[in-house]
């Protein structure tokens, strides 16, 4: 595996190596082969990160990708075409070069006969789940360093990036999820009396026929009093 696909691949998937977060709802893995479907299908992906009083910036791309088989498990190409931005206005410059910016070397990319990234790293140390460990973590971390002297406002900042950092991981149960829904909420003391909050939501749902991603979107939405942000990432499978 290249460096540069390697960096893609680890480097979005910061603090995965961390234990599962218990959750509400748990949903069996997957311990079956999956049927890799012929012909090409368009996947898309919706980043949204919340800016502040409302504000956000939503980027969608979209591949044109096709599986093949490759030994008990398959190969994805995938071509990135269109890519829509929405920002607010002064913002323009960047929305632009996001537009214009090119993904390289998250394709080809191998699954194994789960339908799993075959190169990603050992079952039950990678995906979204352990991401969210380490997402709490960070973000319990931020509320224990807090002082009398820090704002409430910068608290909010730091918590909604790292849930877009989260949020931006590349799933390894990507084209094969399980299907349901999962949520989380945590509530933390933060200096002068204020409260704060982060809720967490992992949904996705797939093709009763074979298992294959129809959508799946993960959800983090960080709260101070009347402030909130959001970071939030949907894949869809379009045929």
């Amino acid at each position: 595996m290249s460096s540069n696909r390697r960096a893609i691949l680890a480097g979005i998937a910061a603090g995965a190596s961390l234990s599962f977060l218990s959750l509400p709802v748990r949903l069996a893995a997957r311990q079956r082969p999956v049927a890799f479907p012929e012909g090409s299908f368009t996947l898309q992906r919706e980043l949204e990160r919340g800016l502040g009083g409302g504000a956000a910036i939503v980027v969608t791309r979209r591949w044109q990708c096709s599986f093949a088989q490759l030994g008990e498990g398959a190969s994805v190409s995938g071509i990135q075409g269109r890519c829509d931005v929405k920002a607010p206005a002064a913002l323009a410059a960047l929305a632009e070069m996001e537009r214009s910016r090119r993904i390289t070397g998250l394709f080809p990319m191998k699954l194994d006969n789960e339908g799993h990234i075959s190169d990603w790293g050992a079952p039950g140390t990678t995906g979204i789940e352990p991401a969210l460990r380490a997402a709490g973590e960070r973000i319990d971390s931020l509320a224990l360093a807090e002082n009398d002297k820090r704002d409430a406002k910068t608290w909010l900042a730091q918590v909604g990036s790292t849930a877009a950092e989260v949020v931006s991981q590349v799933p390894r149960d990507l084209f094969f999820p399980e299907a349901g829904k999962r949520s989380e909420n945590r509530k933390m003391a933060l200096p002068d009396g204020q409260t704060g909050s982060y809720d967490i939501t992992i949904e996705a749902e797939t093709r009763k026929s074979d298992g294959l991603l129809v959508s799946s979107e993960r959800r983090i939405v960080t709260r101070i009093g009347d402030s909130s942000r959001i970071a939030r990432e949907r894949w869809t499978l379009l045929t």
